[in-house]
């Protein structure tokens, strides 16, 4: 199996990732969301209220960093994890159709969250394009972590 096809895999298995974003005093921040693959492992699209710190954060500075993991409950599980932490740009698409792109794929793999309170003009759509990505395998051997570049 290649790296590319390894990262597929953990992208496509999980649900939550961390983000982290730097606020306007230059402080890291990070938080959890729920995330759905788009074009291919190195797209992932998260919605969120538009009135989050998030939010602007990403208006002035595109940069971000995200982690994609499990925790394990016995040292077989964690012999077996794979993981991936990576650097990207993310963009938060605003526009009606921005917005339902964001929300088709979240929907898709998430379909409770057609639920979610209030309107659909309450959120927006993130885009976040992975650049470079790393990924620890530990099958290869523990902590065992390779970079892969996309962009």
């Amino acid at each position: 199996m290649t790296n590319k096809e390894k990262i597929f895999e953990v992208v496509k298995n999980h649900n939550l990732m961390n983000i982290s974003t730097v606020d306007a005093n230059g402080m890291p921040k990070s938080r959890g969301v729920d995330y759905a693959m788009g074009e291919d492992e190195s797209v992932l699209y998260f919605i969120t209220h538009k009135m989050t710190a998030k939010v602007q954060e990403i208006k002035d500075n595109h940069n971000v960093y995200v982690v994609i993991d499990h925790d394990c409950t016995s040292m077989e599980e964690l012999n077996e994890l794979r993981y991936i932490k990576a650097a990207g740009k993310a963009y938060v698409g605003d526009t009606p159709e921005k917005i339902q792109k964001a929300f088709g794929h979240i929907i898709e793999k998430f379909p409770y969250l057609k639920d979610l309170p209030g309107e659909q003009s309450d959120f927006v759509g993130v885009r976040v394009e992975l650049e470079k990505v790393y990924l620890t395998d530990n099958t290869v051997q523990f902590g065992h972590t390779e970079e892969v570049t996309y962009r």
